[in-house]
């Protein structure tokens, strides 16, 4: 094959191992821009379960929670204060990881990195619009699909993640990259000789539309249903 024909994929991978290799297997997302189909993604819906049973104080700090994150002032100093507080409460209602409830699709709408989150990862942050990543799982194959938009909704970057329960921590299920591949404007997909095992990801709360999740890099992530993030985000989509 003559050396130009290896051009496109060359030039593809070149762009797309950097930001893999920040990729890491609890993060739902490096950069972000506007929403696409769901159908880009895992296309499904969430198995109907049964309510889970939480206190009034409970419902009460969910709603407040979501409020201060559609209201955007959860990377202010108070908001920060509130969230902790709020998280603090919805940890104490004792759900833990249950894999009918996590099933479906899942939209992120806050993200707060650690110390040691992925370089990418943190300078996307600030840019992320809420509802353009999402963290999908398929509880029956035990994975989840991390997707993530580049350069302004022109590409997409997926990770599957394999997981399992971990003995004695019910709140704790370990996430190891298993496959990886972008896709950047017209050119075909790309995979990725993307592998990370060790990773894990704690479920700090748990119901059929909410979940907020700390990774083993330090960064807290709170996702809803896709079709809630309309309803929470009006003006941002």
């Amino acid at each position: 094959r003559p050396p130009s024909a290896m051009r496109p994929t060359a030039v593809l991978a070149a762009l797309a191992l950097p930001l893999a290799a920040a990729f890491s297997p609890s993060a739902p997302s490096l950069l972000a821009g506007r929403r696409p189909a769901l159908s880009t993604f895992a296309g499904r819906s969430a198995a109907r379960v049964a309510p889970c049973m939480v206190s009034k104080e409970g419902i009460e700090a969910k709603a407040q929670l979501l409020k201060v994150i559609s209201d955007g002032d959860g990377k202010t100093v108070t908001g920060e204060m509130q969230i902790d507080a709020l998280m603090a409460t919805l940890s104490k209602e004792g759900t833990k990881f249950d894999r009918k409830v996590a099933d479906g699709d899942w939209a992120l709408v806050f993200e707060r990195d650690g110390k040691n989150s992925p370089t990418l990862q943190k300078a996307s942050a600030a840019k992320q619009r809420p509802g353009t990543a999402f963290a999908n799982f398929e509880s029956e194959k035990g994975e989840f699909l991390n997707v993530a938009q580049l350069f302004g909704g022109k590409g997409v970057l997926k990770a599957t993640v394999a997981f399992s329960e971990v003995d004695g921590k019910d709140t704790r299920i370990s996430c190891d990259i298993v496959d990886a591949s972008i896709k950047l404007w017209k050119l075909p997909t790309l995979p990725l000789p993307l592998r990370a095992k060790g990773g894990w990801l704690d479920f700090v709360y748990l119901d059929d539309e909410l979940r907020i999740t700390k990774g083993n890099r330090g960064g807290t992530f709170v996702h809803v249903r896709p079709s809630r993030v309309a309803e929470l985000f009006p003006v941002a989509l």
